[in-house]
């Protein structure tokens, strides 16, 4: 009979569409004791669930519950947002949003919540959702009756793939899947030919009507690559640039 180590590892394997041979070349191991290991006929150590769990590139979170199933402690923190350790990570974000002023730039984590900002994003987030919800797919749909971002067909159709791909990679996500249902049954969205997008462009930005101004932006996503934290590892810091002089001027002002 599987064990509980045994499921999570078949699901996570068919999720990466590997087979138990792929696997086990990925993982450096062979097939029959990656076969036993799904089975439930042998036990994995420590250090298998975590080579394991680097062949199938799981999220930190997966790899905390393959290791508490294979009945070893996580190795991966879930601090408060307010924890010590975590006060060089909140300065490296908060140094990186003050430092692209007057240009728009956030952080925000795994469910397009935004947890940070600054001046040249408030000002933009003020027009697209005055006292609403702090979240960009929120905000996006909630753009979608407005004048504010003239190319909005094109940037949720691409912002819905965007939040597809980031579901395959987690594996499945109740949150981020019910938002790219909201997206996706979107009128307008539905109404979409994605024949007319033109896909052969370098940049395609995102386009903001201010007044009279046309403010074409586009953006530059980092994340953290040794922060073990779960919730900091997850953190994405968008940086948005301008397309033209006109853009650069209007933020500068």
């Amino acid at each position: 009979m599987p064990s509980e180590f045994g499921a999570i590892l078949k699901d996570w394997r068919k999720v990466r569409r590997f087979s138990q041979l792929d696997l086990s070349l990925e993982a450096e191991m062979s097939a029959r004791h990656l076969s036993f290991l799904e089975s439930g006929r042998a036990n994995p150590s420590r250090s298998m669930v975590l080579r394991l769990s680097e062949a199938l590139q799981l999220p930190r979170p997966a790899a905390n519950q393959a290791l508490n199933a294979a009945g070893f402690a996580p190795v991966y923190p879930s601090l408060s947002d307010d924890a010590p350790e975590l006060e060089p990570v909140n300065q490296a974000i908060a140094t990186m949003l003050d430092h692209h002023d007057p240009f728009p730039g956030y952080a925000i984590d795994r469910h397009w919540n935004i947890v940070a900002s600054n001046t040249g994003a408030e000002m933009i987030i003020a027009l697209a959702a005055p006292g609403g919800p702090a979240n960009l797919i929120e905000i996006l749909i909630a753009c979608a009756g407005l004048d504010l971002i003239e190319n909005w067909d094109e940037v949720a159709v691409l912002t819905l793939s965007r939040l597809r791909t980031e579901i395959l990679e987690l594996g499945g996500d109740e949150t981020l899947s019910a938002m790219a249902g909201r997206l996706a049954g979107h009128e307008r969205v539905r109404q979409v030919d994605m024949g007319s997008i033109d896909l052969n462009q370098a940049v395609i930005p995102t386009i903001f009507r201010v007044g009279e101004e046309r403010l074409s932006l586009f953006s530059v996503i980092a994340q953290f690559g040794s922060v073990q934290d779960i919730k900091a590892g997850e953190t994405r810091i968008e940086l948005m640039f301008p397309m033209d002089d006109q853009t650069a001027g209007f933020f500068r002002r």
